[in-house]
């Protein structure tokens, strides 16, 4: 769970008028639940040391230090003894795909999570704190363009059983986030606890887990796209509101009050 108010999140246009999302992170207490972003995220530790897990694999970042991970990289993050400030920018895959040359669908393949570079990591905190979106557009590209290589794979994680892949794709879309994990077991034409070891061995968590990750995930796009928080939260299956931003706190930092603060403010400006 994330303690107190130190998480904040900016968004910023870059020039050619996508829009970059910024949290600025320092609560000495800090700690985000396993969770996934849409979009690619590439972070700057500014000090102290952020201890996470991404895709399965425990790591460790100190200050100086860059963090990127693709979309749909299941992580969490925590801290040392010490605590911890980061930057974490948010940008979309197509803005990404376009920049580097890439089919939307497709990204290159990433090098490390963690890569020593302090200049990249002083410059990105700056042009952060400075609201300078052009900025962070030409130092994101240059970083994601250094933290890949030339072989592509596909955005959209590949499961190595189809059935599992079809539930999670059911999972993931609009209409499905009032779906038991039970229904869909039943839909596959195989038993609940068959399916549920099936799952598990596939994406390395419990459907309902699963499922909860996919309604938060489906949120947040539509905070995005401007639908009030208490339709979010009806929508996307949480018993009242205050369910719903316990959760998304707890995955993003933020509630979804001030989450959506942030997109008005954008609007406003355009």
């Amino acid at each position: 769970m994330t303690h107190g108010a130190a998480s904040r999140v900016i968004s910023l246009p870059m020039e050619d008028g996508a829009q970059v999302e910024a949290m600025f992170a320092a609560d000495p207490k800090a700690h985000f639940d396993l969770h996934w972003h849409a979009e690619w995220s590439v972070g700057a530790i500014l000090e102290g040391r952020c201890e996470f897990t991404c895709a399965g694999e425990r790591q460790g970042a100190e200050a100086g230090d860059m963090v990127v991970m693709a979309p749909g990289m299941l992580h969490t993050a925590g801290v040392s003894a010490q605590g911890f400030r980061m930057v974490m920018l948010y940008v979309q895959q197509a803005w990404v795909a376009e920049q580097l040359g890439w089919p939307e669908a497709r990204r290159g393949v990433l090098h490390r999570t963690v890569r020593r570079d302090e200049a990249a990591a002083h410059a990105l905190a700056a042009a952060a704190r400075a609201e300078d979106g052009a900025a962070l557009g030409r130092l994101l590209a240059r970083v994601l363009r250094a933290q890949t290589g030339n072989e592509l794979v596909a955005v959209e994680r590949q499961m190595s059983d189809a059935r599992v892949e079809a539930v999670c794709r059911a999972l993931a879309t609009e209409d499905a986030c009032h779906i038991d994990p039970g229904v869909l077991a039943l839909r596959l034409g195989v038993s609940r606890e068959h399916f549920h070891r099936l799952f598990r061995v596939a994406v390395g968590m419990t459907p309902a887990h699963y499922a909860r990750l996919a309604r938060i995930g489906r949120a947040k796009v539509l905070l995005r796209e401007g639908q009030a928080a208490a339709e979010v939260a009806a929508q996307c299956g949480f018993t009242d509101q205050a369910h719903f931003s316990r959760w998304f706190r707890r995955c993003f930092g933020v509630t979804p009050g001030n989450y959506m603060a942030v997109r008005g403010r954008v609007e406003n400006a355009a």
